[in-house]
């Protein structure tokens, strides 16, 4: 449970590729997440080299990304998508990924829930397939937060088991679930429900984070999402816990919004969730010790360095990517 996935959620550099892959290899992450309109787009401006070069340069691997399809669309629009499947897919091999992300609406506007379940079902299937042959996994996202502001008559999946029954009924076998452990407790998902599965097999990906104790899960606030062990009686010190039992060996990421951060500092955010994750891969609480204090100290201390050592860097890489970034994907 080591290879570190940085997810730009949160840190205001989603579009700026430069900034992303710099963060992530100064304190020592294995992957990033891109945004894959961004690469399609630059793709489709400038070329595939270009639409790479960052991340090829830098020698770090597309950890992840969010697969650009809606399965719940008119078949119209859904064909349209579909459409770029094949620019999508060659861009994630060429760039080391081995995984996407589908997230699953919570909410339809047009369909009951079973026939947007079959429909789900159907169209994951046929997309899945041609994943499989680039030997790459799909992890259907639960969205249980988003339930308050989805639009849409038609209640959808909405609960970890509900996502765990479409991932079953999908039936292929690198169509797993990407586990953000805040949206697992949102919807009302437990351990147990993890403990009895194939962890490498059932899960594509995993997203710490903790739900606060005080949350209304009627009505979320941006900090009712907490940092891994910031939350009493942590759920995802129990996840990690139980991933090294069962030998997981899966990427890991921490799942992060603007209100995690408490002072802005790019680095110093970063380099402290680089260390919350190998806390938790090493089975340690990220807040349970004094050592822990004084390590995130000093760690602290260590990123206000590697902040000043790479401003230069990222000054000059800035005006590259801006002197030749196609609009569509600024």
């Amino acid at each position: 449970m080591q290879y570190k996935i940085l997810n730009s959620g949160g840190l205001g550099v989603g579009g700026r590729q430069n900034e992303l892959i710099e963060l992530a290899l100064t304190h020592k992450y294995d992957g990033v997440e891109i945004d894959m309109n961004d690469l399609v787009g630059r793709h489709d401006t400038l070329g595939k080299e270009f639409a790479c070069q960052f991340l090829q340069s830098a020698r770090i691997d597309l950890g992840t990304f969010d697969l650009p399809i809606d399965f719940g669309a008119a078949d119209a629009d859904y064909a349209k998508q579909c459409e770029r499947l094949d620019t999508i897919i060659d861009l994630a091999q060429t760039l080391g990924t081995h995984q996407a992300v589908v997230r699953i609406a919570p909410k339809s506007k047009d369909l009951a829930f079973q026939e947007n379940f079959e429909k789900h079902s159907s169209r994951i299937s046929e997309v899945a397939d041609k994943f499989k042959a680039a030997e790459m996994r799909l992890g259907l996202f639960l969205q249980a937060s988003k339930v308050a502001k989805a639009t849409g008559d038609f209640k959808f999946i909405q609960t970890a088991e509900e996502i765990a029954t479409l991932a079953k009924t999908i039936g292929h076998s690198n169509v797993g679930l990407c586990i953000d452990a805040y949206e697992w407790c949102v919807g009302d998902g437990a351990l147990d429900q993890l403990s009895d599965v194939d962890v490498n097999q059932t899960i594509t990906e995993v997203r710490f984070a903790d739900l606060a104790a005080t949350a209304d899960k009627a009505n979320l606030g941006s900090s009712d999402l907490l940092l891994p062990g910031d939350g009493e009686d942590s759920f995802s010190v129990k996840l990690a816990n139980l991933l090294i039992e069962k030998g997981y060996q899966g990427p890991i990421a921490v799942a992060t919004n603007v209100a995690s951060y408490t002072d802005g500092n790019r680095h110093r955010t970063v380099e402290k969730l680089s260390f919350r994750l190998a806390q938790l891969a090493a089975g340690e609480d990220p807040t349970a010790s004094a050592n822990g204090e004084v390590a995130e100290d000093a760690v602290e201390e260590g990123a206000e360095a590697a902040a000043e050592g790479t401003e230069a860097t990222d000054d000059k890489a800035a005006k590259t990517e801006d002197a030749a970034a196609p609009a569509s994907a600024s």
